[in-house]
């Protein structure tokens, strides 16, 4: 076993399968929606995977500063 996949499964023993599944299964679910956007977009390939990248990049971002900054919802 790769330390990568060492380090996935210790992330599923913490968050639990059903919780790592369901996040697993939204971002996926979420790459396959952008992809079919831009499918027919009349963008080269080039600019529609700098695209994506762009955009994944933002969310991991945004994702980690929730993280390390959590706001409580009243």
């Amino acid at each position: 076993m790769t330390p990568s996949e060492q380090k996935i499964e210790q992330y599923h023993a913490i968050v639990g399968d059903d919780t790592s599944y369901r996040f697993e299964h939204k971002i996926a679910q979420a790459v396959q929606e952008l992809a079919e956007s831009l499918e027919n977009n009349f963008m080269d390939d080039e600019a529609k995977v700098d695209y994506a990248t762009h955009v994944f990049a933002k969310m991991l971002d945004d994702l980690a500063d929730f993280l390390e900054n959590p706001r409580l919802i009243n």
